[in-house]
C-alpha cells in the first residue's frame, strides 16, 4: 500500500470520540495545572500519554509513523499521540492555534482514514483545544474529477508533471496537503535546489529584483494550490505575475477538493 502505519486503525463514532475525549482533555488540564505552560511539546506529549495509560486506555502510542510512498519516494509523518488506534491528539506549544494546525491534523486524519482528532495547545494562559473532524471516508478521497480543458502540453516536462500528479492522486487520494506533492516533485527532479530558482522581475524595462519560483525548465514554471474560493481571481494574479518575467508559461494545478484542475497560464507579453 502507498500509505501505511504500524497500527491497525479503527473507526469510531463521533459520540464515542467525545466520550473518550472528555476524559483525555481533562487529563490535559490536570497536566497544565500541575507542571505549567513553559515546557516543550515532547514533555506534554509524554505526560498526556502516561496519564492515558494510567487511566486504563488501551494502545496509547506516541510518535506513531505514517509512511507515504510512491516508487522510491518515501515520506514519513509522526502522530503525537494515537489512542486506542482510533483518535489522534496533536500537541502544540504556540501562542495560539491557527488554521495551519487544523490543516495538518486533517492531513493526518485523511492519511489514516479517521474522522476525529484533537489539537491541544499548552502555551497560552489557559489550555487551548480544538476539535478537528471530517465526514470524508477513505473511499470518498478517490472520487476525483480531472479537468484539463485549459492545459497545454508545452513540453516534455509539462507532460511529465501532469502524469505524475494524476498517478499520485490515484495512489494516495485527494484532500492531502500540497506540500506532499511538492516534495515528491523535488525528489524526482533531483532535489529542491534543482526546482526552486531565482528569476528576474522586470516592470517597464526596470528590474525590480528577483524572486524564487518553481521551475520545470528555464521557460516553464509550475504552481500547486488548494484553492476552493476565488479561483478566477487567483488566475488573474498568476497572469499578472508572469508578465513581469521572461517565462513562457506557468503550469498551474489546483486541488479543489474532488476537482483537480490543470491550467496553462501563458505569458501574453511573449
Amino acid at each position: 500500500m502507498a500509505i501505511k502505519t504500524k497500527r491497525h486503525i479503527k473507526m469510531i463514532s463521533e459520540q464515542d470520540f467525545h466520550e473518550i475525549d472528555y476524559q483525555i482533555t481533562g487529563f490535559a488540564f490536570d497536566i497544565y495545572n500541575e507542571i505549567g505552560r513553559l515546557w516543550d511539546e515532547k514533555i506534554y506529549q509524554n505526560a498526556l500519554a502516561n496519564r492515558c495509560r494510567e487511566a486504563g486506555f488501551a494502545n496509547v502510542e506516541t510518535e506513531v509513523p505514517i509512511i507515504v510512498s510512491y516508487q522510491n519516494f518515501v515520506k514519513e509523518y509522526y502522530i503525537d499521540i494515537l489512542v486506542q488506534d482510533s483518535i489522534i491528539y496533536e500537541m502544540k506549544t504556540v501562542s495560539a492555534l491557527n488554521p495551519e494546525h487544523e490543516k495538518q491534523t486533517l492531513h493526518y486524519l485523511f492519511l489514516l482514514g479517521l474522522q476525529h482528532g484533537k489539537l491541544i495547545n499548552f502555551r497560552p494562559a489557559s489550555v487551548e483545544k480544538r476539535f478537528v473532524s471530517t465526514t470524508l471516508l477513505t473511499e470518498d478521497r478517490y472520487d476525483i474529477v480531472f479537468n484539463d480543458e485549459q492545459w497545454l502540453e508545452l513540453d516534455a516536462d509539462s507532460i511529465w508533471l501532469k502524469a505524475l500528479i494524476v498517478e499520485l492522486l490515484r495512489d494516495w487520494g485527494a484532500f492531502l496537503e500540497t506540500t506532499l506533492f511538492y516534495e515528491t516533485i523535488y525528489h524526482f527532479r533531483g532535489g529542491e535546489d534543482q526546482v526552486i530558482k531565482n528569476i528576474d522581475v522586470v516592470l517597464n524595462e526596470t528590474k525590480l529584483g528577483n524572486q524564487k519560483i518553481h521551475l520545470l525548465n528555464p521557460n516553464t514554471a509550475f504552481k500547486l494550490t488548494a484553492i476552493t474560493k476565488g479561483i478566477e481571481s487567483y488566475q488573474q494574479h498568476l497572469s499578472r505575475f508572469i508578465r513581469l518575467t521572461n517565462l513562457n508559461a506557468i503550469q498551474w494545478i489546483n486541488f479543489s477538493h474532488h476537482v483537480i484542475s490543470f491550467k496553462t497560464i501563458l505569458n501574453q507579453k511573449r
